[in-house]
């Protein structure tokens, strides 16, 4: 028996999230399809992030044990030439037998894309949220520090989420503006919640337009309540970039 670990991106607007859906594609089914059309077994494959319905990945990585002999050379070729033009496995490597994507990842870094300006995008437009109302983004990365550290992040979890508690770290907040208007937001944690980026996203932008104050943030989070939190960024403009072991 060997261990296979993929480095995975996809675009992530034809799919109902990573996870198998019974009705729906997804990225995990879509690539299970694949595995077993290739090495002709039923395996059980790992993702290191859960990412919703629309969202896309640089980095994602998955692992699955299998009985074939193929080489990680030929399991890439193989994949690759299964899978549709919008799932793509950048690398393929053979680790040990107790390596599991999910459980031992120590932390996630995801990208979100904001475009800031008068008009939308044609070619961008499923990779970012437009966001026309002016944002001030001194004053989101002022706001931005204080998610910084273990907390209780209640006011930032979806309905929904089957996480035993709310307690999660960030290690890192980056906001920087890009040309033609786009302006990128980096967030590196231990682990998140569902929708907890996209939660977070949101509010820094209703923030940035001066909907609240950067006093408000503190209070926000002590509330550990969803309905606290005022919006939840769009999945288009999330990017699951690196997954660190």
């Amino acid at each position: 028996m060997r261990n296979i670990r993929l480095l995975v991106e996809y675009e992530g607007t034809n799919y109902a999230g990573w996870q198998v859906q019974s009705s729906l594609p997804s990225i995990q089914g879509t690539i299970l399809q694949a595995i077993k059309r290739l090495t002709g077994e039923d395996v059980r494959l790992v993702g290191a992030s859960r990412t919703d319905s629309g969202v896309h990945a640089m980095g994602q990585v998955a692992n699955f044990k299998t009985s074939s002999s193929i080489p990680p050379g030929g399991i890439q070729r193989g994949l690759n030439s299964l899978l549709p033009e919008d799932i793509v496995i950048k690398g393929v490597d053979e680790v040990s037998l107790d390596f599991d994507a999910r459980r031992d990842a120590k932390s996630k870094t995801y990208l979100y894309r904001i475009l800031n300006r008068d008009y939308p995008t044609a070619l961008f437009r499923r990779y970012s949220w437009f966001v026309h109302y002016h944002l001030d983004v001194e004053a989101m990365k002022e706001g931005s520090r204080f998610f910084i550290g273990k907390k209780d992040f209640s006011s930032f979890r979806a309905s929904g989420s089957d996480a035993p508690h709310s307690v999660r770290e960030i290690l890192s907040i980056d906001i920087e503006k890009k040309g033609d208007g786009f302006i990128d937001i980096r967030i590196k944690g231990t682990a998140f919640l569902r929708h907890m980026v996209r939660i977070i996203v949101g509010t820094l932008v209703t923030l940035g337009r001066g909907k609240i104050h950067i006093g408000d943030i503190p209070g926000i989070i002590e509330a550990k309540r969803r309905e606290a939190s005022p919006v939840t960024a769009p999945p288009q403009g999330l990017f699951l970039v690196e997954v660190e072991y």
